[in-house]
């Protein structure tokens, strides 16, 4: 028989030992659990249709197209967007550092030069959208490489409280004049966004020497250059600068917020050129890792409803659509005249005008 002390040790470490057992016994069931319950998670994000968007729309009218999708199809969004300064051309060069393992599945542009350029680099697959039959051919890539689907326009914006109405610019040219005193001008720096491709296709029609009078007056007159179209717009909603050249929805932001400003198509004249217009873009990702919901997006946002969808939330956008853009009471009665251009040659100017317009604005 153990002595009564030994006897209480034994007692101790079986106790001790019965809850070592169960401790673990207890641990194995909660690590079990968790595994289970990870599993079930992961089983159920996979099986969730998805599609990821590199996209240059500005993400407060991206965002609510984005929910009208998910909500008609049950296909959820995981958007990339941009910054303001380097739009597009960040997500452009994301693109193609991601080509041998794509990630996006659509490339969404608020513009074209920079889709056309990755469509020549083999960057994106064709498909042609269900419902884009009606869009006018000059706004399809000829491979089925992208589709345009809203546009926006490089509109003047002015200060009625600095400029009478008699004296309002109506055409580019006129921002080189004389007149005009230093930062009365303000446009956003053309090495990036619709600036450089309005460059770029001032350059197409012009060529250089074209190019540098535009801007190099602009330089001489003393013209403030910013980081971006909103930051234009907000010098002419405070009166720093009287005209600014910019795009047609950040114009129409600071009108319907009631700021003192008004917003010209310029160009329009029975002999002038016309006036810029800028679609949006949307494009298959080559082997991305979603496209038949990469497909059923392009589907969305090319049709006829997804048109409209953008041009209301998106203001100053409008559809490509003529027939379409006739429900929008701040474009002129009369619709607006086009500047005549090819849009791939627009594209092709790119390199030559960046490089150009790096020389005047870096060095």
């Amino acid at each position: 028989m153990l002595p009564s002390n030994q006897f209480a040790d034994k007692i101790n470490t079986e106790q001790k030992t019965r809850m070592s057992r169960r401790k673990h016994q207890f641990l194995a069931v909660v690590i079990m659990i968790a595994i289970v319950m990870i599993a079930f998670v992961s089983g159920c994000g996979s099986n969730e249709p998805e599609v990821i968007i590199y996209t240059s729309v500005d993400q407060p009218f991206a965002e609510p197209v984005f929910k009208a999708f998910t909500d008609k199809t049950g296909i959820k969004v995981r958007p990339v967007f941009d910054t303001e300064a380097a739009k597009t051309v960040g997500l452009a060069n994301r693109l193609r550092a991601e080509s041998a393992a794509p990630r996006a599945d659509v490339f969404w542009s608020s513009e074209f030069s920079h889709t056309i350029r990755l469509a020549a680099e083999g960057i994106f697959a064709p498909y042609r959208p269900a419902h884009a039959e009606d869009i006018p051919a000059h706004f399809r890539d000829a491979q089925d490489l992208w589709t345009g689907s809203g546009q926006r326009a490089r509109v003047l914006i002015i200060n009625k409280n600095s400029l009478p109405e008699e004296v309002w610019p109506k055409t580019l040219d006129e921002l080189l004049d004389e007149k005009w005193q230093p930062e009365q001008i303000t446009v956003a720096r053309p090495l990036f966004g619709t600036t450089n491709t309005q460059a770029s296709a001032m350059f197409a029609r012009e060529g250089e020497e074209g190019l540098r009078r535009f801007f190099e007056t602009l330089k001489q007159r003393k013209a403030a250059f910013v980081d971006g179209n909103a930051t234009t717009r907000d010098r002419v909603v405070a009166g720093t600068s009287f005209v600014g050249l910019t795009d047609s929805d950040d114009a129409i932001v600071a009108i319907k917020r009631g700021d003192p400003v008004a917003m010209i198509f310029p160009d329009q004249g029975e002999s002038q050129a016309g006036t810029l217009l800028i679609p949006n873009t949307a494009a298959l990702v080559k082997n991305g890792p979603s496209s038949t919901q990469a497909k059923a997006f392009l589907d969305f946002i090319t049709s006829a409803e997804g048109e409209l969808l953008l041009t209301r939330l998106g203001e100053g956008f409008f559809p490509i659509r003529k027939d379409l853009a006739t429900q929008l009471e701040w474009l002129p009665a009369n619709g607006v005249k086009e500047l005549q251009i090819s849009l791939p040659q627009v594209a092709g100017a790119i390199a030559s005008t960046s490089a150009i317009l790096s020389e005047m604005f870096l060095q």
